[in-house]
């Protein structure tokens, strides 16, 4: 009797299962637990020693940024610069960071500096470039994309400057605030004008004497006071307009940018060529946004700046980068967020 009823109970237990083939296919013991899927790796945060806006850098920039250091085997030391912000400019803030890392730097060794700045005061450009060369034995710039005003001084002062394909500098002319015009004005523009004003008296005297020659058929002594006084006379309400107490401020101002240009660049150009190359910077050019280029820098500096087959190809990603994304501040070394 017990056992129909086990076999019978086989029976419905087959039926339930609705499969008569049921234990010849599913084994008795019970099936393997899936193996739960680990937790990914979290990606690395990076970001700047001293100074990053935002907190966390671009993993991509990161990446670019280690691979320059590896390539060139030297600690490299950002002042990326774009956006707004208190270290968005060559300024006192920026200034003080650097200074708060020289037991960062290691006398002696030189570093590279990856450069990307709007620009900012010429005293705190100046004053970065010193600490580089004095607590770190000098630095190599980098410029992937912009060092421009301020930030071309700063480039100045090193030992090697390379710069991307599409890489651009600009002259040392210093910017003022016009409160009267409510905008940023050069200091060049006032001493310009008056340069302007000189070729235009002296134009204007010469055709006056060919005039007044062909016309009077007198003597050139005779004719000279007559149209050194005409000139004058025209030429007067324009000089009038000038205040030259202010004049004599913006060419100050214009010398200052142009010697620490030139007592950064004598320690490796010599004093002749130093004072040649700065001149240029600061009166060669028409206004304050010209755009140099690598290819006219190089002849100005005569060197060559192209970067090196091994790092070519990060400076222009570093490049890249920056035209693609958000602006980003960020100064010091790259750091690991722990």
């Amino acid at each position: 009797m017990a056992r129909m009823l086990g076999v019978r109970a086989m029976v419905e237990s087959v039926e339930i299962l609705g499969t008569p083939n049921f234990f010849l296919k599913t084994p008795w013991y019970p099936r393997a637990v899936a193996a739960a899927p680990r937790p990914s790796r979290r990606p690395r945060q990076l970001t700047a020693s001293l100074y990053s806006s935002p907190p966390n850098l671009l993993p991509s920039f990161g990446r670019a940024v280690e691979e320059l250091e590896k390539r060139l085997e030297r600690p490299v030391w950002m002042c990326v610069q774009g956006g707004d912000g208190p270290a968005a400019t060559l300024g006192p803030i920026a200034r003080s960071l650097f200074l708060k890392a020289r037991n960062e730097l290691s006398a002696g060794s030189s570093v590279v500096l990856l450069l990307e700045s709007p620009g900012g005061y010429a005293s705190d450009a100046y004053a970065i470039a010193r600490i580089l060369c004095h607590h770190a034995g000098g630095f190599t710039a980098v410029v992937p994309s912009h060092a421009k005003s301020a930030a071309t001084l700063l480039a100045l002062g090193a030992e090697e400057l390379l710069m991307g394909i599409d890489a651009e500098m600009g002259p040392l002319d210093a910017q003022q605030w016009d409160h009267e015009r409510e905008e940023r004005t050069s200091a060049l523009n006032e001493i310009q004008a008056l340069e302007r004003l000189h070729s235009v008296a002296l134009e204007q005297l010469d055709r006056t004497m060919k005039v007044m020659m062909s016309g009077a058929k007198k003597r050139t002594e005779i004719i000279l006071p007559i149209a050194c006084r005409f000139v004058s006379d025209l030429m007067k309400p324009l000089l009038e307009d000038i205040d030259m107490v202010h004049y004599a401020k913006q060419t100050r101002v214009l010398k200052v940018a142009e010697d620490y240009a030139s007592r950064l660049l004598s320690t490796h150009y010599g004093e002749r060529a130093a004072k040649e190359i700065s001149n240029q910077l600061v009166h060669g050019y028409p206004e304050h946004g010209f755009v140099i280029g690598r290819e006219e820098m190089e002849e100005l500096m005569g060197a060559t700046l192209e970067p090196p087959d091994a790092i070519k190809g990060i400076v222009q990603k570093i490049d890249e980068i920056f035209e693609s994304h958000p602006p980003f501040v960020a100064i010091g070394r790259l750091k690991e967020v722990r």
